[in-house]
C-alpha cells in the first residue's frame, strides 16, 4: 500500500499542475475518392468540443471549435458523428458537427443511409441534429464521416486532424483530492505515551 499510493500520486501529476486534451485521429489523407467516407471511430467515449490540426511533426497548428466554419480544413461538405443503433433495429444519431453552406440536408440524410448500410443496420432508423456548440459527449463506438456530393473528400492539405475532447482538470498540489493522497502518502506519526506501570 505504500508503494502503491506514491505512484498513484505521481501518475496523477502531484508535483505540478497539467493539462491533457482527449484526441482522436482522423484521416491522415488529404482526399478520398467518394461522396461519403468514414474517418474515424471512438474507442472509448471523449467529449467532443472540436477539432485539433497538427502539422507533420504532431505540433497543434489550429484548434476549431465545432459548428464554426472549419476553414482551413476543407471539409467538404459536412463532418458527422455517427452514434450506433442499440441494437440492429434501433435509431442511430447521426450529429453534425461542420456542415458547409453548399450541404443540403437531403445529401446528409443520404450520406446517413450509406453510412447505416455500410454497418449492415439495414433495419435501423435515424435522427440527424446538430452538436451542441458547447460540444458533447459521444459514446465509444461513434463512427465519423465526411460526406461531400462532388464525389470525393477533401479533409486536410496536410498533417493530420483530431476530433478534440475537453481537457482534462488542472489540478494542483492545493486541490483537496492531492491533498488527501499526499496525506496517505505521508502519514504523520504520533507517538502516545502508554505506561506499563501498574497503578
Amino acid at each position: 500500500m505504500k508503494l502503491i499510493l506514491p505512484l498513484l500520486v505521481a501518475a496523477l501529476g502531484f508535483s505540478g499542475s497539467m493539462i491533457y486534451a482527449q484526441e482522436q485521429p482522423l484521416t491522415k489523407l488529404p482526399t478520398q475518392d467518394g461522396q461519403n467516407v468514414q474517418v474515424g471511430q471512438l474507442a472509448s467515449p471523449c467529449s467532443v468540443q472540436g477539432l485539433n490540426i497538427r502539422d507533420d511533426a504532431g505540433n497543434l497548428t489550429t484548434s476549431i471549435p465545432v459548428g464554426t466554419d472549419p476553414g482551413s480544413t476543407q471539409i467538404g461538405d459536412t463532418l458527422y458523428a455517427l452514434i450506433p443503433p442499440p441494437d440492429p433495429n434501433g435509431q442511430a444519431t447521426a450529429v453534425i458537427m461542420y456542415q458547409t453552406a453548399a450541404s443540403t440536408s437531403d445529401e446528409v440524410n443520404k450520406a446517413v443511409q450509406d453510412a447505416l448500410n455500410h454497418n449492415n443496420w439495414f433495419a435501423a432508423t435515424f435522427a440527424v441534429r446538430s452538436i451542441d456548440p458547447a460540444g458533447e459527449s459521444l459514446p465509444a463506438g461513434t463512427q465519423f464521416w465526411v460526406c461531400s456530393s462532388s464525389g470525393f473528400v477533401t479533409f486536410t492539405d496536410s498533417g493530420a486532424i483530431f476530433a478534440a475532447g475537453w481537457p482534462a482538470v488542472a489540478v494542483g498540489p492545493a486541490d483537496p483530492a492531492i491533498a488527501g493522497l499526499q496525506s496517505l502518502t505521508n502519514p504523520t506519526t504520533t507517538s502516545t505515551n502508554i505506561s506499563t506501570a501498574t497503578p
